[in-house]
């Protein structure tokens, strides 16, 4: 039906939003950024699936010599989902997409906290917290990742997944991974004068990771967390 702008049905004629809706069976609204969802004539159902924003890694201090610095992974944000019927949703919803957690700066900074995504009052889901940094120190112990974020509001609300433990021994350090699918790839280094990075998490609502320094290494920032993603789904 390629360029047919509109189709007589009995005594109606369809516009393009409604013969999409007849060959479709369906209309997908997705929001990377906030935004507000329509609700389209003829709606029987609306499903909303909100995912919030995920924390940032934490970043690490110079190390010394003989020495380790480390930073703990953020936590992903977390999901929920509802499906309503049409006449229990607004003809418009205003769609919140939580913003990426902060990476954590460059000398032990935590990373930041993802923000609450939702749509409208119907369906809320909260942002992971960020990953904490720790001193340098010839000790073998470790930091625990950031939490993830608190189940929120829906008929599915899952938490959040945590954010990896960043831990290390001596002159030899490991940096925490960020949470959830997509999360950043944590760090690992096994000789001196090693500084690298933490890595931003690339799914929905995932944490970034930590980064680290070993015996020397200079001061690095974590890697930031990813923002948080709305899809709107309403049937016919």
């Amino acid at each position: 039906m390629a360029g047919i702008d509109e189709i007589v049905a009995g005594n109606f004629i369809l516009a393009p939003d409604l013969l999409a809706a007849f060959v479709h069976g369906e209309d997908v609204q997705a929001f990377s950024t906030s935004g507000t969802y329509t609700k389209p004539p003829l709606a029987k159902s609306v499903t909303f699936r909100v995912w919030a924003g995920g924390g940032g890694g934490a970043g690490c201090a110079l190390a010394a010599a003989s020495q380790h610095t480390k930073g703990s992974g953020g936590g992903s944000g977390g999901y929920s989902e509802s499906t309503f019927d049409a006449a229990d949703v607004g003809s418009t919803e205003t769609i919140t997409v939580g913003a990426a957690g902060t990476a954590g700066t460059s000398g032990g900074g935590t990373g930041g906290t993802g923000g609450n995504s939702s749509a409208g009052s119907l369906v809320t889901a909260n942002g992971g917290v960020g990953g904490t940094a720790a001193a340098s120190s010839t000790a073998s112990f470790s930091v625990v990742g950031g939490a993830g974020g608190a189940p929120g509001t829906g008929q599915i609300a899952e938490a959040g997944e945590p954010g990896g433990t960043g831990s290390g021994d001596g002159g030899l350090a490991a940096s925490g991974a960020g949470g959830g699918r997509g999360g950043g790839v944590a760090r690992a280094a096994v000789t001196s004068s090693q500084s690298l990075a933490g890595a931003a998490g690339t799914g929905y609502g995932a944490g970034g990771s930590g980064a680290l320094a070993t015996a020397g290494g200079a001061a690095a920032a974590g890697g930031a967390g990813s923002a948080g993603y709305v899809i709107a789904i309403t049937r016919f």
